[in-house]
């Protein structure tokens, strides 16, 4: 589980690439390229076994979004989301990551 953000808000560019290149019509040629770009902007790093829970909750029309990993150990990381496609898509990778763990709301 790697995350990247400008400073905890998902925006401008990371908002970019979440809304328009992670999406299921990517080629693999595109897709692996755009993760070769995200890994470089990556801040923190968190293994499936050390997570103890993931919280997404939706943006709406007025107020951001956000999703926070919580570890077992250490403090959680907290990144708004602005997008509601960027939450849906990171409710779907979630999902797919480690079910037990995710919340949303």
């Amino acid at each position: 589980m790697s995350a990247a953000n400008g400073g905890g808000a998902l925006s401008g560019t990371m908002a970019g690439f979440i809304h328009g290149e992670l999406m299921p019509q990517l080629s693999p040629e595109e897709s692996a390229k755009t993760i070769t770009v995200l890994e470089r902007m990556r801040e923190f790093e968190m293994e499936r076994n050390q997570i103890s829970r993931i919280e997404l909750k939706k943006p709406g029309l007025l107020e951001t979004g956000h999703i926070v990993i919580t570890p077992k150990a250490g403090r959680p990381e907290k990144i708004s989301l602005r997008h509601r496609i960027a939450y849906d898509r990171l409710t779907t990778l979630m999902q797919a990551f480690s079910p037990e763990l995710v919340s949303s709301s």
